[in-house]
């Protein structure tokens, strides 16, 4: 009896275990590998783009006896100095109001202060489309009587930046595929599907800044103002400037 149920277990024993090696999965040889294995590089794009926008900034500035002749005055001044820029007809014309302050105005005279009354200042930022005509607006400005000009950029509008920004998102992806294969080759294995791709925070932009201010300080306008009528305006050029994205990618790896 007892070498019956010996008998009847052991061919129990073996009938499962035969069982559970015919059921076990056999992975082809051509099959990606799994969980954390797999191909992580980063891809890059790096272009030129030519700025698209710019600007100047003009100041208007009078001084009087009083805080309210000084600002009357230079509101005066500084309306004629915006009609006559307004009047260039500049394509995407954009005036923004950049300051505007009134500060009583002394000298060193004899060892002491003496008040010569009420400076007051307006400046206004014009900016276009049209980077080649900024000069214009620097001899428009000059001639109307305008004090002070200056504050000359040129940078490249966000609206741009975006576009050429996901442009080079796909460029960076291919970048990120093509590293991919050769770390693959290098490694005798074959590159399976993209399994995971991102935008790397933090290196996409511009090289150097969001913008390029050219070397062009606030500086008077009266020297421009006296050969307005001779001279030519000053010709201001648009500036290509670095746009680098980046993305990083995982791909799958078969053998």
């Amino acid at each position: 009896m007892f070498r019956m149920l010996v008998t009847s277990f052991l061919f129990v024993a073996i009938t499962i275990a035969g069982g559970c090696t015919k059921s076990a999965p056999i992975h082809p040889p051509t099959a990606p590998v799994q969980g954390d294995s797999g191909i992580s590089v980063s891809g890059e794009c790096l272009r030129k783009v030519l700025q698209d926008r710019g600007a100047v900034l003009v100041a208007s500035t009078a001084v009087h006896p009083t805080p309210k002749e000084a600002s009357t005055k230079v509101i005066e001044a500084h309306e004629k100095v915006k009609a006559a820029v307004k009047a260039l007809n500049l394509p995407e014309y954009t005036p923004e109001t950049e300051g505007y302050s009134v500060e009583e105005e002394r000298e060193f005279q004899n060892k002491k202060w003496v008040k010569k009354g009420f400076r007051a200042t307006m400046a206004t930022r014009f900016e276009t489309s049209d980077i080649a005509r900024l000069g214009e607006v620097i001899a428009a400005a000059s001639s109307a009587g305008a004090e002070r000009v200056g504050g000359l950029e040129t940078f490249v509008s966000p609206e741009k930046m975006k576009s050429e920004r996901e442009a080079c998102l796909e460029t960076a992806t291919q970048n990120a595929v093509a590293k991919a294969a050769r770390v693959a080759a290098g490694g005798g294995v074959k590159v399976g599907e993209l399994l995971q791709v991102a935008e790397s925070a933090g290196r996409g932009g511009y090289f150097g800044g969001p913008q390029y201010k050219a070397a062009m300080p606030m500086m008077e306008a009266s020297a421009v103002a006296e050969d307005s009528d001779s001279a030519p305006a000053p010709v201001v050029q648009a500036k290509a400037v670095d746009v680098s994205v980046s993305v990083t990618a995982r791909f799958a790896v078969q053998r």
